[in-house]
């Protein structure tokens, strides 16, 4: 199966070139919903998870407090100005000929679809956690069904309010023996807290893979990278098939610096480029396409036009 990634005739010319795609900072998008679209899920969540604890929940874990735990890693994760995490994103389309996607992405249609061949992306991304570490690194389709997107929120909000419940039913029955019960009342919170990141972290996580139903025509696909800021700059992950991310920089866009790692996938070019399918407004022939992709030494990349009559 191949996915297509849009673009202008510039980028597309570029990419090919240098045999590398540049994934940028998911909380810079032009969605104005990207990722803050999963709150429409977890506040709500929270709310009523909280409702149903039990009494010993409620007796050591205020509403207040509760709230501000929900806030205080929301900000951390979900807020650009507070987030310790970044979350870097390149797209594709199961679809190679679709009008919102040319005029979206490939400069109203003036541009190009560059086919890459999914079977060899998923090779790409399928490494070693302890190789990428601290980088999650991953290929994800994306889900635009909200029931779905609901669940997915339900289960991780569930799972923390069980982990902390376990948490509070043991420490009761510790501290019932212990001689400083004011020394475990601030080991608990401390625990307490990280709980809430870690399944904060997968809240984030997970928000990277949902998108507004409005969208589904655009049947997308991700290669993303997931890593804490700390330790972006100046290094280098190594995939498979000799592919590797690096050269973590910034570009100016709309009047702000947009940060972006490279994907390099140099050593599995033509493996992956399978095919290329030229905007409706593109005025490149077939033939033109066909010699230049030769030059790059695309021999066997399969060349078309897209069939739209959109001028």
């Amino acid at each position: 199966m191949i996915v297509y990634h849009y673009c202008s005739l510039d980028s597309f010319n570029s990419i090919l070139k240098h045999r590398s795609l540049r994934l940028t900072n998911i909380l810079k998008s032009n969605d104005s919903m990207e990722i803050s679209w999963i709150c429409r899920y977890y506040e709500a969540e929270f709310k009523k998870a909280y409702k149903n604890t039990s009494d010993l929940f409620k007796a050591c874990i205020s509403p207040e407090r509760f709230r501000g735990y929900v806030k205080l890693f929301a900000d951390e994760f979900f807020d650009e100005n507070y987030a310790d995490f970044r979350y870097y994103v390149t797209c594709f389309s199961y679809q190679n000929d679709l009008l919102s996607q040319w005029r979206g992405y490939a400069d109203d249609g003036r541009g190009a679809a560059i086919g890459f061949d999914l079977d060899v992306l998923k090779e790409i991304t399928t490494v070693s956690p302890e190789i990428s570490k601290p980088s999650i690194v991953s290929l994800h389709k994306i889900s635009y069904s909200e029931a779905e997107q609901r669940e997915v929120v339900h289960q991780i909000v569930k799972e923390l309010i069980a982990e902390i419940e376990e948490m509070l039913q043991k420490e009761r029955e510790y501290s019932e023996n212990a001689k400083n019960s004011q020394d475990c009342k601030i080991e608990l919170l401390d625990n307490v807290m990280s709980c809430f990141e870690r399944k904060f972290m997968e809240l984030f996580q997970e928000s990277v893979y949902m998108k507004n139903p409005f969208f589904r025509e655009e049947s997308e696909i991700r290669l993303c990278e997931f890593s804490p800021k700390q330790f972006l700059m100046g290094r280098e992950v190594k995939l498979s098939q000799g592919a590797r991310l690096h050269n973590y920089s910034y570009y100016v866009r709309e009047n702000q610096l947009i940060s972006y790692v490279d994907f390099d996938f140099s050593d599995c070019f033509e493996k992956l480029i399978r095919e290329v399918v030229i905007g409706p407004k593109c005025l490149m022939s077939q033939r033109d396409m066909e010699f230049y992709l030769t030059t790059l030494g695309l021999s066997d990349c399969q060349v078309n036009k897209s069939q739209g009559t959109y001028r």
